[in-house]
């Protein structure tokens, strides 16, 4: 084997084991982190009990479901916004018509985990009631992708 040969092969031994080491990094810190999505909050487990937990998150998971389509046409109407106000011309009209329609979805959003959480509520003595009232006080956990927030105003400009 050529000494060429034998460097090109080094390289690439050594390149696909960076890339495997970057994935293998990336698939464990996510699957660790406490804001991943298939992880209940423990804190909140813990201060119910099994029964009341698991009617908890059957209540959750239903309102889930029940909302899975509007949360569609939620993601299309604040996209037609966005076009709205991207547009050469602004359509203050169609503006006011799309942002319209937007509020109502979030509205039906908001009203289904409302009278999920008044079900609950009816279920629960106070102690319960009082810890979902703090599970609900506190905020969403961030998305994936914006665990932290940019170091520098405006939009990203590299991959990362």
């Amino acid at each position: 084997m050529s000494k060429a040969m034998k460097m090109v092969l080094v390289g690439s031994f050594l390149l696909n084991a960076l890339l495997i080491g970057i994935l293998i990094g990336k698939v464990s810190d996510r699957l660790f982190r406490k804001d991943f999505p298939m992880r209940k909050p423990p804190e909140f487990g813990l201060k119910l009990p099994p029964d009341k937990e698991k009617l908890f998150w059957g209540a959750m998971d239903r309102v889930f479901r029940e909302n899975r389509d509007i949360h569609k046409q939620t993601d299309e109407a604040r996209e037609r916004v966005l076009s709205i106000l991207s547009a050469p011309e602004f359509d203050e009209a169609a503006y006011q018509v799309e942002t319209a329609k937007l509020d109502e979805l979030r509205g039906i959003t908001m009203k289904r985990l409302a009278e999920a959480t008044k079900e609950l509520a009816k279920q629960f003595n106070q102690e319960e009631r009082r810890v979902l009232s703090e599970h609900l006080r506190r905020p969403p956990p961030p998305p994936l992708h914006e665990v932290e927030p940019p170091s520098r105003p405006g939009p990203k400009t590299g991959p990362f």
